[in-house]
């Protein structure tokens, strides 16, 4: 499976360590995201909430990314020799 193959058309949610790592990852980010950016450590006066809201979605958007990465699976494939001289390939989808 390719990553864009992956990020657009793979399972939202699955039963295993790589996702529920990425779905930690996300809930913790954004809500680190979010406390951050409220808590306004840069002191933007001037339109306050548009600001608070434009980087709020930015900073949950790079999460997402990144949590969606962590769910990836990489393929492996081995190619075999048989002893007739036959080559047969297997994929094996690594946890």
């Amino acid at each position: 499976m390719s990553l864009a193959t992956h990020f657009f058309k793979g399972d939202f949610c699955q039963f295993n360590l790589n996702y529920c790592m990425g779905w930690t990852f996300f809930l913790l980010g954004c809500i680190f995201t979010i406390s951050v950016i409220l808590a306004n450590p840069l002191k933007i006066k001037k339109n306050q909430t548009l600001m608070e809201g434009i980087f709020i979605m930015a900073g949950c958007f790079l999460v997402a990314i990144f949590s969606r990465c962590i769910c990836y699976k990489k393929n492996r494939e081995f190619d075999y020799v048989l002893e007739d001289g036959r080559h047969w390939q297997d994929t094996v989808y690594s946890n």
